[in-house]
């Protein structure tokens, strides 16, 4: 502990008690000062024998002690110009002395002798007594002066290792009060990290156990309980990645954090579970918390998975049924929720809604691609449910662009090598999404191979000739004219007769030579 005041280590009251009984034991007025000569105490001026010494304290007179025996210092009271400052530049001085010890000292201008005893706390020079009397005025040390001097350096060096002990002391009452400060600190982050889930900061299953076990014995309060679970965790999860499974649960716990009222409790339960109990709350709040989450995770566009999670709230009837319950009645709601949003919510559909959102790809191309893929199936002769398939497959071929970082796939940007390579990982992402949704399932393998050349050499598995399933080899075909003829497609845009001599460049090499032929004249007979 560093020494900045004496009230760091000592009672003052009682310090100055001493100093006081001093001055009028030895009939001698006392000043202690530190290193810079200001006042840590009140003079003991016994008998004003500092009146001029003393001056000024922040502008008000200092007391003088009662019994003053005869002003023996009147002569250096101020009444000469300059003399205070003086003085009490010389008081300063010898105060700061470096090499400051015990014994008298005289300002010969001033006709002054004042005793100094400096006050060291350790190694620190940390005050000086200075006292001024008829008996210190004497030079002979064998004297009155000399005895008087002995004391006070007696007294203030064991003054001294007194205020040493208090500084160790201090400085271990400050230590333990700091630890104990800090452990309580680190016992209430151990018990908050004990209630709350690491992830969401939400409260855990046994914070929520806890709570539910306490209002199960208030059967006179009117509770309900909510259950909750997000929906597409694990999709998100094989999809795009722990992580982005993570921040899913992490927005719809702050969605439902920040529409709960302070004393309900909102807690994340393991997985993509969430609870809530509210206690003296109906049936109709807690169903209007229900819409309201709903609402703002129906309109948060962060995510490429649409957010979503299932609710259902029950009121708890306290004379049929326990807490636990409830729960269960709020459990099987919540599970009715959750089918009917699973048909409501077209996840392949949103995640391309997503990507047209982003530039990355565009709608009327993608739109005029399924068309013509369904329309030339036909006209090849295929069944009305290959040429759906074929025109799914079309539809949904780049949805794996999705996965890919948005500055790798910016319209219209040179690529680096790295930056293609990782393009033409969108054909297998589209391949492992398209397996995650029942309505693309048949198609993946379509999918999967929608980019392969016939020659081979092409991407993602190299595939050449026959090996390329029939469906994908049409895909190929008519996805690039589409993107080549389509006004929308600027950067790329040509006339139908560049498009066809395109084609017929790449027949054999990129494309089936028998499709290219049959596709050619599939143009002849469509309208432009």
């Amino acid at each position: 502990m560093e020494i900045n005041t004496f009230s760091d280590i000592f009672d003052m009251e009682s310090l100055q008690k001493l100093i006081n009984s001093l001055s009028a034991a030895f009939r001698i007025s006392l000043s202690i000062r530190n290193p810079k000569g200001e006042r840590l105490a009140q003079d003991s001026n016994y008998g004003g024998l500092l009146d001029g010494l003393s001056g000024k304290e922040d502008g008000k007179e200092l007391p003088v002690e009662d019994g003053s025996h005869g002003g023996l210092l009147d002569g250096l009271s101020g009444k000469e110009d300059g003399v205070d400052n003086r003085r009490e530049e010389f008081l300063s001085s010898l105060c700061a002395r470096e090499d400051l010890a015990p014994g008298l000292y005289d300002c010969e201008s001033l006709g002054l002798t004042v005793a100094a005893v400096p006050i060291f706390i350790g190694n620190t020079h940390a005050a000086s007594l200075l006292a001024q009397g008829p008996g210190l005025s004497e030079r002979e040390h064998g004297g009155e002066s000399g005895c008087i001097l002995d004391l006070l350096s007696l007294i203030m060096s064991r003054l001294a290792v007194l205020g040493e002990e208090n500084r160790h002391l201090k400085s271990a009452v400050s230590s333990l009060k700091n630890q104990e400060s800090l452990h309580r600190r680190e016992k209430d982050a151990l018990e908050l990290l004990a209630e709350a889930d690491s992830m969401t900061g939400l409260y855990n299953r046994r914070k929520f156990e806890e709570v539910v076990s306490v209002y199960a014995l208030q059967k006179t309060r009117k509770i309900c309980m909510i259950s909750g679970d997000a929906n597409f965790l694990k999709l998100t999860n094989d999809i795009f990645g722990h992580d982005a499974g993570d921040l899913l649960l992490k927005t719809i716990a702050k969605i439902m954090h920040d529409l709960a009222k302070d004393s309900w409790l909102v807690a994340r339960c393991g997985g993509d579970e969430f609870r809530v109990i509210l206690p003296d709350a109906t049936l109709e709040t807690a169903l209007d918390y229900c819409r309201r989450v709903a609402r703002d995770c129906s309109r948060d566009k962060s995510l490429t998975l649409p957010l979503s999670v299932a609710l259902g709230a029950a009121e708890w009837d306290s004379e049929r049924e326990t807490l636990q319950d409830c729960f269960s009645r709020a459990d099987v709601k919540m599970y009715q929720n959750k089918t009917a949003l699973k048909h409501e919510l077209r996840v392949p559909h949103y995640i391309m809604e997503r990507l047209y959102d982003r530039q990355i790809l565009n709608r009327e191309v993608v739109e005029y691609t399924t068309r013509m893929a369904l329309e030339f199936a036909l006209y090849l002769g295929l069944t009305q449910e290959q040429a759906n398939e074929i025109s799914m497959a079309a539809q949904y071929q780049d949805m794996g662009m999705a996965k890919l970082p948005e500055s790798v796939v910016i319209l219209g940007q040179c690529k680096t090598a790295e930056e293609t390579s990782q393009i033409r990982m969108h054909a297998s992402y589209s391949y492992t999404m398209a397996r995650q949704f029942d309505e693309l399932y048949k198609i993946a393998d379509i999918i999967h191979c929608s980019h392969e050349n016939w020659a081979g050499g092409s991407y993602p598995s190299g595939l050449k000739g026959e090996q390329i399933p029939l469906e994908a080899r049409i895909i190929h075909i008519v996805s690039d004219y589409c993107e080549w003829t389509h006004p929308a497609a600027i950067a790329r845009y040509c006339t139908r007769e560049e498009a066809i001599r395109r084609l017929a460049e790449d027949n054999g090499v990129i494309y089936d030579p028998n499709l290219v032929h049959k596709y050619i004249k599939f143009l002849d007979k469509t309208p432009l």
